[in-house]
């Protein structure tokens, strides 16, 4: 993916594709390996990846997936 995909209130945004992992004859889980969040300040900071059940639209994934575990 060559630009920026954002999220419907442009405060979330990616360049990543979807990744469907954990494929199952149920269904899978669609990823995003990276996304950013927009600061206050206007400056974008990395925040990990997102990922939603049965989902492959970035932006679905943007606004309603879960965020990665940082341990």
């Amino acid at each position: 993916m060559s630009g920026y995909v954002y999220n419907e209130r442009q405060t979330i945004r990616t360049n990543a594709r979807v990744e469907k992992i954990y494929s199952t004859n149920k269904g899978f889980i669609g990823r995003l390996e990276s996304v950013e969040y927009k600061q206050s300040n206007g400056d974008w900071k990395e925040q990990g990846s997102h990922w939603l059940i049965n989902e492959i639209d970035p932006v679905q994934i943007m606004d309603n997936g879960f965020k990665s575990a940082k341990l």
